[in-house]
């Protein structure tokens, strides 16, 4: 089978190639052109830039002739020169101020007498020079015989200091400026020498006197030259120096050697000598042109000669960097290959604008065909190619995706909803869309009142519309999959007029749960009533879905309601507990929004709808762990209280020696005693048995506190005896029983005792797991119960032992062991460690796990400052009295301060007046008292 090509590239294939090869022979030709151009413009520039060179060589040296000139005149000579005359000093150093570029005058004669004079500009000067500060001028006198004195001016050519100088037998008559200057009064330039007093190269003028007996000369420093030779630089990398006509360079703009160093630099020195072997050959009129490479770089060499006079001749020469001198060229190359780059591009976009006209239309075709196919929908545009076949094909193919489009978009999102109202929501949002209807209203009942239509969801519909008169008026249209309403119909639910549609909801019972009401401002168009029953095929799937999640709210809500049972049924259990369980919740809650609401140091704190549910959770139980403590411990009010107060059993036997003091008593009085002796005994032994039973019993309510002496008194009340004739081991329990030593009776014994068979093992199911979820730190007793007499009577504060203590604390162990047994889903993974965790202190001293800092979790340490602040305020707990708020908050400052609760919570909770919301609510009027919250927060901080 032949292969085929799009139209799109076919076009495209044709018409680029077309415009590659125009635009190409386009910047070939231009490109000749520019670089023509460009070389003669070059040429033009270099031969400029001599002619201003020249300029500003005459504006530099004429200058310095005249003044040459004008000394000469004057009779400046060494043989009419004071060196020590300020006159002629002050006229020398103004000439000097004026001329910046004449560093040195030199005044020598035939004899080879010299007076040299420099001005001093600066510290580097005055550095140089060892000079005073406040020097100006510098004067060397320099006679042939004679020692040489170098003298110092100041600015009113006042003689400063003058010592000897060493002139190194400085001959004038040695030097270039004076052997080359002729008579007749021309001026005379040398070539550049080394200025060994400046430490640079540069040139000298130098003239005759009028007598043709002296010589005067000028020092020209090359420093300006080279400024001005950088100013006519070509290009950054071009290098423009000058030469004299034997080959020396005078100045140049890069090159710093031209004017540091003492050896001359030439044409050799850079070698340039193999391409202009002798200036003086050069064409004064044309110059040189010529191509070279020169370290190992292309450049364009460029030589125009300078007549100065009838004399010299300079020569300026300009070497220009091929990649400079072709740089514009390039650029101009370089734009118009983007701009035929351009072209191109716009001509493809004209050409592809062009064939999408047609194409466009064909490809969305195929592009919907392989959607349906593949179950890949996407929402398009559609364009119109003016081509009607082709545009009914698409519109129908459109259409379809379209549908089906919505269709699985709205399948996706209730499938993934995971609220009723999320799902509603979604629901008539979707049909909204599908049919453009202007609202769409969601109503659901519940089992418990199926005509009872409550708005889940609406969108797009302002008016209140209210289903239960539609269902009393007409409850068949309930079972129907699409129903109209009449006019009639639509003013009893609805104030305004619009063209309605209901769809009744059914579940798998076909039990009516609710109804979709879609409102349209107009009638309802032959477009929409076609899509009804695509809309109905799609609610179908919500209602499964509504049913579904209608099922889980109430699971959930039965599992809500089953933990506030479990924690009312701990409520109940203890009278000591009250109503703990319901406001430690309530408080957590209040005390959580606060925390949220926090901008400063929670302010990274959230809790989203499934976390507020764990935390309340959490709180719910928090204490669900004291249905396995014993009530007799949690209720326990009295020391020897177990199931029953075991004082009554200490009571018998003081009512047993009280008898046995009266039968004692008669018996003594039958044997002849003396009657008032024995009476007084009699009297005197049951006070003391009154009196001992009496403190027992106040030893036994546990409100004041055991001291040593106390304890020493009642061991030694434990040490009277009585007589009990009848078994103790008959009965009771059997396991019980056997731990009793078998005696004889009667048998004597301590009306106090621990007896082994008050020390309780513990039972295997009792004892604290080993290797379970938790690695639980609380160390249990040796014993699970000591109903020791003295041993129980003997406690120091309140009413528990360490074993009964330990049974309290063990709640926690249960709440954890209880919830690590449920199968939680992951938004409630972490409530048992929540729940867990109230009792955990700050600084790990807490159980039973010992948590750290940052170890317990927040919502812990919330719930933990909820539930000591409940315990505090609680007004209905038998053993203790309510606390007011002043009292309650101080004993929580100490406990912040002491690292048992956190700090920085402690201080929110006090900061929001949380407690304050929660007294109002929960506490009496005799408990709200004035809080001064700067003084309690000066306790921790």
């Amino acid at each position: 089978m032949r292969k085929s090509i799009s139209y799109r590239t076919l076009a495209a294939a044709v018409s680029i190639p077309l415009i590659l090869l125009l635009s190409g022979v386009l910047i070939k030709v231009s490109m000749n052109h520019s670089r023509e151009v460009t070389t003669s413009l070059t040429n033009d520039l270099v031969a400029s830039h001599a002619d201003v060179l020249k300029g500003k060589l005459n504006l530099l040296a004429i200058p310095l002739m005249t003044i040459l000139d004008t000394l000469a005149f004057a009779d400046y000579s060494y043989a009419t020169l004071d060196k020590n005359d300020p006159v002629w000093l002050g006229t020398i150093a103004k000439v000097l101020a004026h001329s910046p570029h004449l560093t040195t005058l030199y005044f020598g004669d035939v004899n080879g007498n010299s007076i040299l004079v420099r001005p001093i500009y600066d510290r580097h000067d005055w550095a140089q020079l060892n000079a005073p500060e406040n020097a100006v001028l510098m004067v060397d006198h320099n006679p042939f015989k004679g020692g040489a004195e170098r003298i110092f001016f100041d600015a009113k050519m006042t003689k400063i200091s003058a010592f000897p100088h060493d002139n190194k037998q400085y001959d004038p008559r040695t030097r270039p400026w004076f052997t080359e200057t002729t008579q007749g009064g021309e001026i005379n330039i040398t070539e550049p020498y080394y200025f060994y007093l400046y430490r640079h190269i540069g040139i000298t003028f130098s003239r005759q006197s009028l007598d043709n007996k002296s010589v005067i000369a000028a020092d020209f420093t090359l420093g300006s030259l080279n400024k001005a030779m950088q100013a006519l630089s070509y290009s950054p990398n071009s290098k423009t120096l000058l030469f004299t006509e034997q080959g020396n360079l005078l100045a140049a703009n890069q090159l710093q050697t031209a004017g540091n160093t003492t050896k001359l630099i030439s044409l050799n020195d850079l070698g340039l000598q193999e391409f202009v072997p002798d200036l003086s050959k050069i064409d004064r009129k044309h110059g040189l042109y010529q191509r070279i490479t020169w370290r190992d770089k292309s450049w364009q060499l460029i030589i125009t000669p300078m007549e100065m006079d009838s004399y010299d001749t300079l020569y300026l020469v300009n070497l220009i960097s091929m990649s400079d001198l072709l740089a514009n060229s390039d650029l101009f190359r370089s734009k118009l290959i983007y701009a035929s780059i351009i072209i191109v591009f716009i001509c493809l976009i004209i050409v592809i604008s062009a064939t999408n006209y047609v194409i466009n239309p064909l490809t969305v075709l195929v592009r919907s065909l392989n959607n349906i196919q593949y179950f890949n929908f996407r929402r398009r545009p559609y364009q119109r190619s003016g081509i009607t076949e082709i545009d009914s094909v698409n519109e129908a193919m459109l259409t379809m995706e379209t549908v089906l489009l919505d269709f699985f978009h709205t399948l996706k999102s209730v499938a993934r909803s995971t609220e009723p109202q999320q799902v509603s929501q979604t629901l008539v949002t979707q049909v909204q869309e599908m049919l453009s209807a202007d609202g769409c209203l969601l109503f659901t009942n519940s089992p418990q009142a199926r005509s009872e239509f409550g708005l889940a969801a609406s969108i797009g519909c302002s008016v209140n519309i209210d289903l239960k008169p539609l269902f009393d008026c007409n409850p068949a249209a309930f079972a129907l999959p699409i129903y109209e309403l009449t006019p009639t119909e639509i003013a009893l639910i609805a104030s305004k007029k619009h063209s309605c549609i209901l769809m009744p909801l059914m579940n798998r019972s076909q039990q009516n749960n609710g109804a979709l009401l879609i409102c349209f401002k107009d009638k309802v168009s032959a477009e929409t009533r076609s899509r009804l029953n695509f809309v109905h095929e799609f609610t179908a799937f919500n209602e499964i879905v509504l049913e579904h999640l209608e099922a889980m709210e109430e699971q959930t809500n039965l599992f809500h309601s089953f933990v506030k049972m479990t924690a009312s049924a701990v409520d109940v259990k203890s009278a000591y507990t009250g109503e703990h369980c319901k406001r430690v919740p309530e408080l957590t809650k209040l005390f959580a929004e606060q925390v949220v609401a926090d901008k400063q140091d929670f302010a990274d704190f959230k809790l989203d709808k499934k976390q507020w549910e764990e935390l309340l959770l959490a709180a719910w139980l928090h204490d669900c762990g004291k249905v396995s403590t014993p009530d007799f411990i949690m209720d326990k009010s009295t020391k020897l209280e177990t199931v029953y107060d075991r004082i009554h059993e200490v009571r018998m036997r003081y009512e047993v020696l009280c008898r046995d003091a009266d039968i004692a008593y008669w018996q003594a009085i039958n044997n002849g005693s003396n009657p008032e002796e024995t009476k007084a005994q009699c009297t005197q032994l049951k006070q003391t048995l009154s009196d001992e039973f009496a403190f027992i019993a106040e030893c036994n309510l546990g409100s004041e506190l055991m001291e040593p002496n106390k304890i020493e008194r009642l061991n030694q009340i434990a040490k009277r005896t009585w007589l009990r004739t009848l078994p103790d081991n008959i009965g009771i329990y059997q396991p019980q029983r056997d731990k009793q030593v078998p005696q004889s009776l009667p048998a004597v014994e301590n009306v106090l005792a621990d007896k082994p068979e008050h020390l309780c093992a513990w039972a295997d199911g009792k004892k604290l797991p080993k290797g379970g979820v938790r690695d639980f730190k609380i160390q249990p007793p040796e014993y699970q119960y000591n109903r020791g007499e003295c041993y129980n009577l003997a406690i120091q504060t309140g009413t528990l032992t360490n074993e009964e203590r330990y049974r309290i604390n063990e709640h926690v162990v249960q709440t954890y062991i209880m919830l690590d047994r449920l199968p939680y889903p992951k938004h409630l993974k972490n409530l048992p460690i929540i729940a867990g965790s109230h009792h955990e202190r700050i600084d790990g001293t807490g159980y039973p796990l010992q948590l750290k800092g940052k170890e317990i979790p927040l919502q812990g340490r919330i719930l933990a400052i909820a539930d000591v602040f409940e315990a505090l305020t609680a007004a209905d707990r038998p053993y203790k009295e309510a606390k007011t708020l002043s009292f309650a908050l101080t004993i929580m400052a100490n406990m912040a301060k002491d690292q048992h609760l956190d700090i920085q919570l402690f201080d929110l909770f006090l900061r929001s007046e949380v407690y304050l919301d929660y007294a109002q609510q929960y506490l009496s009027p005799a408990q709200i008292d004035t809080v001064d919250v700067a003084k309690l927060r000066r306790i921790y901080q």
